[in-house]
């Protein structure tokens, strides 16, 4: 009898620090997704006037550059951030929707949207092509926007800022 209380209290052990291993594993896809979204977030916002306005101000052509750089990077990187063991959203602990879980093929082709337009992004400001920056900004905000609002739960309050920034700023003079 002490053998089997033994055996059960060595795989219960094993499955617990299993299972806080996956939860925490789940937990740092999930900080990690934030950070880099987080991340892309602030450089479209820094590199958004300049695109549209082309103004030589403080913020600089070298600067547009490297941000448009550094969001095709975090895209890349972020890609693969999905995996089915991060879905923590019954718990509230992510904000992504399970939609992102269920139909992962839609959710790739949106996010290939947004990299492709981030790398475009990259290119027109790399050959001083302006016009080519301003479609692929818009491109962008597009892509980002519509997988938010597919795959993206928000508050009420968070809803009517992220809309107005993804829909407008960023997509107002789109063809």
């Amino acid at each position: 009898m002490s053998k089997i209380i033994t055996t059960l209290a060595i795989i219960l052990v094993f499955a617990t620090s299993a299972h806080t291993s996956d939860f925490q594993n789940a937990l740092n896809a999930i900080e990690l997704r934030k950070s880099a979204m987080q991340g892309i977030w602030s450089r479209v916002k820094r590199l958004a006037p300049y695109v549209e306005f082309n103004e030589n101000i403080e913020y600089g052509p070298e600067i547009a550059k490297q941000d448009a750089k550094e969001i095709s990077q975090l895209l890349k990187r972020t890609k693969e951030l999905w995996p089915s063991y991060s879905n923590l959203s019954h718990k509230n602990l992510s904000n992504a929707n399970p939609a992102v879980w269920v139909l992962p093929e839609y959710f790739s082709k949106l996010y290939d949207n947004a990299e492709n337009s981030a790398l475009m992004l990259e290119r027109s400001l790399e050959n001083d092509n302006l016009e080519e920056s301003d479609i692929a900004m818009c491109n962008l905000g597009n892509a980002c926007g519509t997988c938010h609002s597919a795959f993206r739960r928000l508050l009420t309050s968070q809803l009517a800022n992220e809309a107005s920034a993804w829909a407008g700023k960023y997509t107002k003079n789109c063809n």
